[in-house]
């Protein structure tokens, strides 16, 4: 899946959200726990100013605090409870996942005053405190505090965060195949029919695409019909004119005639050749083979001799790796504009990593250097041609991976072809 897919970027932002809220959850729940923290040493605080009032009277606020005097000595407490939290004048102990406070022992003497909690206690001879009536008293916190309510409204808000992706995702997936179903259809493949669930807008789309693959099949097929018709047809007057030519005795005008229509015959193969390129049922044939060979192969497609043609770097002995046919008409789509409209020969320039044409001639206008239009308006209205040749060399090109450069200066056109 493509790193910038739609359907990977929502999983990463939904991801992302689930994080984030449950990391949030956490830090509740931490400060939840501190909160509980809290209240109950409030609840001890206060449950041991009521069990040193004199009166002795505090079994119902004890209750009210949810407190209780525990029947468990402070050191049984300590040799097997676990130490949750430690203060200067008591701890608190976890046993059996019940939580008890004790109270820290006071040191024997005090050199330097009373200890605060013996406020109430006349101080004795000699500044020994004797301990407080309730000092090995043990308090048992008896609220359970529960976290239950806490995760399930968490359970719920990650369900409903699942359960809202997968919604999602479930409405996005058609977006997936429709994406597969259009590469499919580049390559060629028009017996397509992409599933449609539901009635939203990417279901509409989806049965919108559909309609349009059905008619774009149909106009490929018609249109490759069409043309194949047209060249079986074309082919009968051909073979007939090279057959009279033949009949005719030995004369300059039967070798023009012969030339005529073996041109005629080779270009009809072209055309063949180039609706099946352009229908994408055309597979390169790749092999290397030298610019040299190829080239004159190019000047036998346009009956022109290499003469008419300035080259430089001819001992280069340059080896490319194309297909031979479509490179060839390639090189005469540019060779023919250069001879065509220009005064003078062409360059041809070989170099170790690409091909120049150059001829002196008139700028192309901006709308006809691009050249992945196959008809430019300026054509359309001509008889010199439709504009094709550009179209097809550039589209030629860049199946072999190479890429047609233009450019202008000084009153010369120079295309380039740079070998990657």
């Amino acid at each position: 899946m493509n790193n910038r897919s739609l359907i990977r970027l929502i999983a990463l932002f939904f991801l992302l959200i689930f994080a984030i809220i449950n990391a949030l959850f956490w830090f509740a729940h931490q400060h939840f726990i501190k909160e509980q923290e809290s209240d109950r040493m409030q609840r001890f605080a206060l449950a041991e100013r009521l069990i040193h009032h004199p009166l002795g009277k505090f079994d119902p606020e004890l209750k009210q605090l949810m407190v209780e005097i525990s029947p468990l000595s402070p050191d049984f407490l300590r040799t097997n409870g676990k130490d949750l939290s430690v203060f200067p004048f008591g701890k608190i102990i976890e046993y059996q996942k019940r939580i008890y406070f004790i109270k820290t022992p006071p040191p024997k003497f005090f050199p330097g005053g009373r200890p605060p909690f013996f406020d109430n206690f006349p101080p004795p001879m000699g500044g020994r405190f004797p301990p407080p009536k309730h000092f090995n008293t043990v308090l048992e916190d008896t609220k359970v505090p529960s976290s239950l309510p806490f995760w399930v409204v968490m359970l719920a808000i990650d369900l409903l965060l699942l359960l809202f992706f997968s919604y999602i995702l479930q409405k996005l997936l058609p977006l997936h195949r429709l994406k597969n179903a259009i590469i499919h259809f580049k390559e060629g493949d028009t017996r397509l029919n992409v599933l449609i669930n539901g009635d939203d807008e990417v279901s509409q789309i989806t049965q919108e695409f559909n309609l349009v693959l059905e008619k774009i099949a149909s106009m490929k097929e018609a249109r490759s019909l069409f043309l194949r018709n047209i060249l079986h047809e074309l082919k009968t007057p051909i073979m007939k004119g090279s057959l009279t030519a033949d009949c005719i005795g030995e004369s300059t005008e039967k070798e023009r005639l012969k030339r005529i229509f073996d041109r005629m015959d080779y270009l009809l193969g072209e055309f063949s050749r180039m609706e099946r390129f352009n229908s994408g049922e055309w597979h390169l044939n790749l092999q290397e083979y030298r610019f040299v060979d190829l080239l004159d192969h190019t000047c036998d497609i346009l009956l022109c001799e290499k003469k008419n043609i300035t080259i430089k770097g001819e001992e280069s002995a340059l080896i490319i790796n194309v297909d031979f046919e479509l490179f060839a008409i390639a090189m005469k789509n540019i060779l023919d504009n250069a001879l065509k409209y220009s005064n003078s020969k062409p360059i041809l320039t070989i170099l170790s990593h690409a091909i120049e044409i150059c001829s002196v001639g008139d700028p192309l206008s901006e709308e006809n250097q691009n050249f992945s239009k196959p008809f430019n308006r300026t054509y359309e209205s001509t008889m010199t041609g439709l504009g094709l040749g550009l179209y097809i060399t550039h589209s030629i090109l860049q199946k072999h991976g190479f890429t047609f450069e233009y450019r202008y200066n000084l009153g010369v056109n120079c295309f380039r072809i740079v070998l990657h």
